[in-house]
């Protein structure tokens, strides 16, 4: 295997790697680690996609965290939080010992500042989500000052949560790394360079940024001797590699230059029986987004040429084989998506799974889709139409990508699909802009079956199709504001959001992924994840003698 690895790449592109030496490390617990692409942002604040909430992870210090079981404990809080009867107020008492790597205590009004800055549209957080805060919307909206969003401090060590309705997942979302501290006073003193490099922040979690200014492809964290728990994390330093191409990163592993490396669904048979491999079902889907109205220059939305078209777009979901491409193309490492909502993120009322009580919603139908692709190109009036798909230029991505182009130009003659394999950074942009035609996209769930349907809702930022639909946003604002903890009545509103997104084509769910890794087998005492960013929880890891 090694030597088979090792033809694949030349030893000068492993010596282009940033590697601390080993005389360095002498005195050092350091663990080497990976990352699959750039970081867009290091703003606990600001984090949306997955590579870059990795990337805070472990300089976060959020109110719990989720344990192996996927259940909240308590982190910087003391205890779980004490909810009122009706559900509509959080009281979170936080740790007196708490503080930052400079020495300054933990506040509760640190928590308040960061929970304002997620809503302040000064700010531009993409998280407002997260939790359904009293004033929220209206924060969000600019209709009403950050003051009067529904969370203070009563004490230097006791903040104060007021919900726009009840939400039985509260405690889960305290747990997002958004609701980590952060010091107002330094971060106003920062001003838009906050969070720019690591120079720019000031951590409260177990770790402290090293050696990041934006571009790096390696950086580190250094212990942070002031953490609360610092006893119990076990590293000196933690040095992240971006590692894109699978070959590399798997020759890096093999020569024992990092610890820890996802295995693409190409790879993963080659290890199948190894004790240093870990597959990980995940909550993660892979979707097929569309643009349907495009931002203009003056602010304005028109709507997309060709993606507009329902009947274009229904061509899409029906016109690709799931089977095909998680067998085939992606080697038994994902799961045929069954509609929006991830099979296994939650249990309808009489205990059945998402697949049993929903059904199976996207599914291949070539005969229906060629015609709902005649139907569309004779509504546009023309006999062809091209569009562009931008991907990740990540192995997996591409793959997908490619896949995709050549499927859908067989299954639909007169349909083009040119790829465009970007950085994630500027595909993340290109999506944020509102204004492309095809993207390969994905959600990761945070705690709330909501959060799946709730991306297309029309005031939502993610909703990267701009799909506008009060029927739509009124089933979200039943999940978020009236349903509670009647399950009864959330598991129906789910239905409606997920049939709903699937029968008017919003959005083309494809796989849920199922991740492979391999991980050095002196490695213990990690924790991994399904739900939130980071996959694995590394803070109080360590190497068993």
């Amino acid at each position: 295997m090694k030597r088979i690895l090792a033809l694949v790449l030349a030893a000068s592109l492993l010596l282009s790697l940033v590697v601390v030496s080993a005389g360095a490390e002498e005195d050092k617990k350091v663990l080497h680690w990976f990352i699959g692409g750039e970081v867009t942002t290091v703003d606990t604040g600001k984090v949306y996609d997955t590579i870059s909430g990795e990337a805070v992870f472990l300089i976060a210090d959020p109110l719990y965290r989720l344990d192996e079981n996927a259940d909240p404990v308590p982190n910087l809080a003391v205890a779980l939080p004490e909810i009122s009867e009706d559900g509509l107020t959080v009281t979170v008492t936080i740790r007196d010992d708490a503080k930052y790597v400079d020495g300054t205590p933990v506040k509760a009004q640190d928590i308040v500042y960061a929970t304002q800055r997620i809503f302040d549209p000064a700010v531009g957080s993409q998280n407002s989500s997260v939790a359904d805060i009293k004033n929220g919307a209206a924060v969000r909206a600019g209709e009403v000052a950050v003051e009067e969003l529904g969370v203070k401090a009563l004490s230097d060590t006791v903040v104060e949560f007021t919900l726009s309705g009840a939400d039985p997942y509260i405690t889960k979302k305290l747990a997002d790394t958004s609701y980590s501290p952060i010091p107002q006073a330094f971060a106003e003193a920062q001003g838009e360079g906050y969070a720019l490099s690591a120079d720019a922040l000031l951590s409260a979690g177990p770790f402290v940024l090293s050696g990041w200014t934006g571009t790096e492809i390696s950086w580190s964290y250094v212990k942070n001797p002031n953490y609360w728990d610092a006893e119990n994390v076990y590293f000196d330093e933690i040095i992240y590699q971006v590692v894109k191409d699978q070959n590399t990163a798997l020759n890096l592993y093999e020569a024992g230059q990092i610890d820890g490396v996802n295995v693409d669904s190409d790879f993963i048979p080659l290890y199948e029986g190894q004790e240093d491999l870990v597959k990980i079902n995940t909550l993660r889907m892979t979707n097929l987004e569309f643009n349907i109205n495009s931002l203009q220059g003056d602010g304005s939305y028109t709507p997309h040429p060709v993606l507009s078209n329902e009947n274009i777009r229904k061509a899409l979901v029906y016109g690709i084989d799931r089977e095909e491409l998680c067998s085939a193309v992606l080697n038994g490492a994902a799961a045929p998506a069954v509609g929006v909502i991830p099979n296994g993120i939650a249990a309808s009322p009489d205990g059945e799974s998402v697949k049993d009580s929903f059904g199976t919603l996207v599914y291949t139908d070539l005969e229906a889709a060629q015609e709902y692709f005649k139907k569309g190109l004779e509504e546009l009036g023309v006999d062809s139409v091209e569009l562009r798909l931008v991907t990740s230029d990540t192995d997996e991505s591409i793959k997908i990508g490619t896949y995709l182009q050549s499927a859908y130009q067989t299954n639909l003659p007169g349909l083009t699909i040119n790829l465009a394999n970007v950085p994630s950074s500027v595909r993340f942009a290109e999506m944020m802009g509102y204004n492309f035609d095809l993207a390969l996209g994905g959600w990761t769930g945070d705690y709330d079956p909501t959060s799946y349907p709730n991306q297309f809702e029309t005031s939502y930022e993610h909703n990267h199709a701009k799909w506008f639909s009060d029927e739509l946003t009124a089933i979200i604002n039943a999940l978020k504001n009236e349903d509670g903890t009647d399950f009864a009545a959330r598991w129906e509103h789910l239905r409606q959001a997920n049939q709903y997104l699937v029968d008017n084509a919003i959005t083309i769910p494809l796989e849920q992924a199922v991740k492979g890794y391999l991980v050095n087998t002196k490695l213990q005492n990690y924790i991994t994840h399904q739900l939130g960013y980071s996959v694995f929880d590394l803070s109080r890891a360590y190497f068993a003698e």
